[in-house]
């Protein structure tokens, strides 16, 4: 339903391909015909998805600057292994507007794993550099575990 909709602003009501001059029909709330859907324009980024967002860049600009100035393979594989963690954490913030506490899982897991990945690195030095991103996204978890559950989504004991 959601991707015929999609394409109906491509391609009209009937399916066929609209010229770039053809008048556009008035717009129907049943049959939106544009590409960006309004509903979407709407809903305002939940501070988790911002936060999220954040943590996560940090963290892969920092594991990029960890192995590029890598002595050793560890080093470099502590850097590859919070890029993986932090690319967790972008996934986590991705998701945090629909599904808010598996979003908060993802993000309090990343949190844990890049913290974990430092002592590979054999020195703590490292997790310095990973504490902004650390810290982020362990606020951000928070954050999802603090949303209020939805009434539809609640689950009631029988």
């Amino acid at each position: 339903m959601r991707w015929t909709r999609i394409f109906k602003g491509f391609y009209g009501q009937a399916g066929v391909f609209r010229a770039a001059h053809a008048p556009i029909d008035p717009p129907d709330p049943e049959h939106d015909t544009t590409f960006i859907l309004r509903h979407i324009l709407r809903k305002p980024m939940k501070k988790q998805f911002i936060l999220g967002l954040i943590g996560g860049t940090i963290g892969i600009l920092t594991a990029i600057f960890v192995i590029l100035s890598a002595t050793g393979n560890d080093q470099t594989l502590s850097g590859v292994q919070a890029a993986l963690f932090s690319s967790l954490g972008l996934m986590g913030a991705a998701i945090a507007n629909k599904e808010t506490r598996f979003a908060g899982w993802m993000l309090l897991l990343s949190a844990v794993f890049i913290t974990l990945s430092v002592p590979v690195a054999g020195t703590l030095n490292l997790l310095f550099l990973y504490m902004p991103t650390v810290v982020i996204l362990g606020i951000t978890a928070l954050l999802c575990f603090m949303e209020p559950v939805p009434e539809d989504e609640a689950v009631v004991p029988e």
